[in-house]
This record gives structure tokens, sequence and C-alpha cells, in this order.
């Protein structure tokens, strides 16, 4: 559906999704210049949030220059809101998550309030490919499991791992099918976008068909204890509350201090929520996590049934300078997975974002494809 001019540049935004492919709204840059990625970055307290030890680490990482151009072309064409975001880009505070996350008990808190936090999961004894989908089978979901069940004391019944993606600064966009062997691969992602708009889907069913098409199976999740007629059952007459949660990790031998992912954690006044309105602009926030290393995993939500929980949430890399102390540039390296969760909890009316008088966008599936393939081809000319 891409073109072959589009597939050698940057992915940008990850919003609507199709039943052929595991993602379809995807816009494109050509990788900025030295002079632009120094220009991007307009103070950087590098001594605090990259330099000194965690605990001395100050509460603001640095103000960069954040692209919103992207998110508020696809939110107009789909639900006719000009400019969502106030600015197409501008200069934004990104906060230190650790230092945040050091105020709450423990990271269950802070994903709780915030729709982010940062875990500590030591790489498994067994070294994982990452390239390959049966070494993230039989190695890596395992241990995620153990980070979902330290993060949710609720009771889950169904679990589902899908849509694996290897990034990188050097790495191009592969398009493997389903059952293919090895992991698909992509460039970083710099503009401002969110991966899945799950409440423009038409019914729950066509969320569960994109995630079988996606899914890296588990042995010993309890997906293996439900069918997705089960869970599609649960969602709409047990209105069993639902989440789709990111789960980020650095797989460089050295700590991420190139281009790092940034998350916005938005609040909304009311009880409003994502694309009813627009996030507060005072008492939202944007935030990173210095040094992420290979031995921890940032988690952070992409959509919750419940209205309360912040999600939604809105991330791009960043771009900033490494310490000029350091000997060498390491390119940034990641793999990122999503979890879809089914919890043994109803979620009442009032704060049902999947209802079914929930905001619908105006462009059908078919022209919302056609959109992303026009936005795409628009980037990749710019």
């Amino acid at each position: 559906m891409l073109s072959l001019a589009a597939l050698v540049s940057t992915a940008l935004v990850l919003v609507f999704i199709n039943q052929s492919c595991s993602f379809v709204c995807v816009s494109y840059t050509l990788h900025p210049s030295p002079t632009l990625q120094r220009n991007t970055i307009i103070a950087m307290q590098s001594s605090q949030c990259f330099g000194a030890s965690r605990s001395n680490s100050d509460a603001v990482c640095a103000q960069v220059r954040v692209h919103y151009s992207a998110a508020n072309e696809y939110i107009q064409a789909h639900y006719n809101i000009s400019q969502y975001f106030t600015h197409n880009d501008c200069i934004e505070t990104i906060h230190n998550g650790r230092r945040i996350q050091d105020s709450y008990q423990n990271e269950r808190e802070m994903l709780k309030e915030n729709g982010l936090a940062i875990v500590a999961s030591p790489m498994p004894a067994t070294k994982v490919n990452w390239s390959e989908r049966d070494s993230i089978q039989q190695t890596y979901l395992p241990e995620l499991e153990k980070i979902i069940s330290r993060l949710f004391s609720e009771k889950i019944i169904h679990l589902s791992f899908w849509n694996p993606m290897m990034r990188g600064e050097t790495l191009e966009i592969s398009r493997q099918q389903r059952d293919d062997l090895y992991i698909p691969t992509a460039n970083i992602a710099s503009l401002v976008h969110i991966d899945t708009d799950v409440g423009a889907y038409e019914k729950i069913q066509d969320v569960l068909a994109i995630i079988d098409k996606n899914r890296v199976r588990c042995d010993s999740s309890p997906s293996t204890s439900s069918t997705f007629e089960d869970v599609a059952d649960a969602i709409v007459s047990g209105r069993k509350q639902f989440a789709i949660l990111n789960f980020w990790r650095n797989i460089d031998e050295t700590p991420v201090r190139r281009v790092p992912l940034s998350i916005y954690s938005p609040r909304y006044d009311g009880d409003a929520a994502f694309p009813d309105a627009a996030p507060n602009v005072e008492s939202s926030k944007w935030y990173m996590f210095p040094n992420a290393t290979r031995d921890e995993v940032i988690v952070f939500y992409q959509y919750d049934r419940e209205r309360k929980q912040p999600s939604d949430l809105w991330h791009c890399a960043i771009e900033v300078e490494e310490n000029e102390e350091s000997d060498s540039v390491h390119r940034r390296k990641s793999f990122d997975i999503r979890a879809f969760i089914v919890f043994d909890e109803e979620v009442s009316s009032n704060n049902d974002r999947f209802s079914t008088e929930r905001t619908r966008p105006m462009l059908s599936f078919e022209e919302s494809g056609c959109f992303c393939d026009k936005q795409a081809a628009k980037r990749t000319q710019e």
C-alpha cells in the first residue's frame, strides 16, 4: 500500500490499522541533517540527565522542538478538529521520568497515575535473538508476563502480545508477513504519534482480528485458555475492561543517549478524553527516562477502556546530543511489542470509552487508508 519511496524514510505516525497488514497510517520524513539535529536542541541539561547519577537527576531534562504536524493532520481529517495540538511544532519541556517515578511508592503507582513507567527487567539468562520470532516467544515474552503481574493486581482473563518491532537509526522498514520467522524492522519515529486509535474501529472484533494477524503466541499466557470469540463476548456483553500497552526496550549494550523515546502524559478537563477533547497543556507533561539500559523496560498505555486511566499516550523520538566527552556515537536500537490485556473488571457506563455512543471518525476504513498513503507520500517529498 505504501510506495517504495515512502518505505526508505522514517515512520512517524501509526494510528489506524487495516486488516491486511500490521499498520497503515504511517507518515514519513527524510532523516534530518546534522544542522537540523543541532538546532532541534534548545537547552539540554546533560550534566543532570545523562552525565550524573540518577539520584541527582533534575526533574527537567530538556527543552526541545516537538513536531505535532502529522498528529494534527490525522485528527483534522478523521475528527474534523482543527489544530488539536495548538502548534504544528513548538518548544516543549521534557521532564525526567525517573525523578517523577521516585516520588511514587512503586512503578505500579507511576503507571496508574501517569500512564507510563520504567521497570527493572534484567535480561533473560538465555540470550534473546531480537530478530527472530521464536526467540522472542520463548525467551522474552515470559519476562514480560512477570512484569505485567507486577504492574496489575487485577485478575487478567486474556493476554495477547502482538506487533513486535525492532527499531533503530540505521534500520529500514521491512514488511514481513505474520508467519515469517523474523521480526519486522523500522527506523525511529520522530513525529508525535499514537500507535492505535482503538475507538475508531467499528467493533471489538475488528480490533481482535488485527491483533490475531500480528500476534506472537506465548503458551503460558491466559490467551491460551480463552478464544477471541469469548474475549469479544466478555468485552461486549460483560463490559470488561481492556487495555493496550506498549513495552519498549533498549537492546543495545550502551544506555540510550541519542534520540531517546519521549512520551506525553495527557490530562483533560473534566471527564473528557481523546478524541473528544485536547489535553490541558498546563497539566499534561512530556517525559523521558534518561540512560535507559537493556535491563529496563519502558511501559506506557496506548489505550484503556476506563476513561479515568491516562492512556492514548502520544510519543516520539526526540533529538538530543551525546555528552561531548563520549568517545563514540552509539546509534539507538530498540525493541517494542504491544500487549492486549482484558481484565476481570466491569467498566461503568459513565467511564466507558468503548461504548456504542463513542465518537467515530468521519472517514471510512478505506478512506482512512487512502489518507494515510497520501500523508506518507507528502512527508517523503518534504
